[in-house]
């Protein structure tokens, strides 16, 4: 009892500030199975330890576009998830590891958006040391001029002449969450679960 009261007293102080943020990523968990999600190649919605988890293979994606109000631009995006990989490469190589992409859409065009910012970071990359370990992955950005949408996608890792071999990267617990400053989106992935 004293354990969930103090876990309702952290929640009432943060209310309104980090910890109140909402996901903008629609079935972050699986729990509807790939629905509101591109998939692409060998990209599945598998049960793991119980639970629902996203499941990449051989290249495959899952990709999902979210819409931005200009009242957003400014602001800093967090790409964040926990990843596992069944493979471990003993020389370092990334293929076959969980990784988190994205990039901003503008709307510059007269054909439709276009990319205005490709996202990617060392801390998107699941690189646990071992095989099946739970890995936090995650970076910030900013929300540049012009932005009407954030591409987010569940990757697998590749390196040049490293092929894919069928083992599987995983995902849960994914998102994608808006900040006023890098501080608090900072502040929410030290403390995300």
């Amino acid at each position: 009892m004293e354990r969930l009261f103090s876990k309702l007293l952290i929640g009432f102080f943060f209310c309104g500030t980090a910890a109140a943020q909402t996901n903008l990523l629609l079935n972050p968990n699986a729990d509807d199975g790939a629905a509101h999600w591109r998939v692409s190649g060998q990209a599945t919605v598998e049960q793991y330890d119980g639970n629902k988890v996203f499941v990449v293979r051989n290249g495959g994606s899952f990709g999902q576009d979210v819409d931005i109000n200009s009242s957003d631009v400014g602001k800093y995006a967090l790409f964040i998830g926990n990843g596992s990989s069944e493979r471990i490469n003993p020389d370092g190589a990334i293929t076959g590891l969980p990784y988190l992409y994205g990039y901003m859409l503008h709307s510059k065009t007269h054909n439709g958006a276009t990319i205005n910012a490709y996202l990617q970071g060392q801390l998107m990359l699941g690189s646990a040391g071992k095989p099946d370990a739970w890995i936090l992955m995650y970076s910030i950005f900013r929300v540049p001029e012009d932005t009407i949408a954030i591409a987010f996608f569940l990757n697998q890792a590749e390196r040049r002449n490293v092929p894919q071999n069928g083992s599987a990267a995983r995902f849960r617990n994914v998102g994608l969450y808006l900040f006023k400053t890098e501080q608090d989106a900072m502040d929410f992935a030290r403390n995300y679960q």
